[in-house]
């Protein structure tokens, strides 16, 4: 997904705080209006920064494995998530 930062209601700081295998939560709405929401890991971030503009491209894949991680609210949730190491 690429992201134009410069966009007034995306929320920057937040893009510029993203890690390597941060759990993303991604909400795509299809053409009949209904929406697929996934769970996805950042794999890649590719910077376009020119002084007009300043975008990235997150690079987005399934996580390896689907584990409860403590003190998160995505991969953290008992009795959805499996326990891993």
């Amino acid at each position: 997904m690429t992201v134009d930062l410069l966009d007034p209601d995306v929320p920057t700081a937040t893009m510029l705080d993203f890690d390597y295998f941060q759990p993303l939560k991604i909400t795509n709405v299809q053409p009949d209006g209904s929406t697929i929401v996934k769970t996805l890991q950042a794999q890649g971030f590719s910077w376009n920064i020119t002084p007009n503009a300043m975008s990235v491209t997150v690079t987005t894949l399934e996580p390896i494995v689907e584990g409860f991680i403590i003190g998160s609210d995505v991969s953290g949730i008992i009795g959805t998530s499996i326990m891993a190491y």
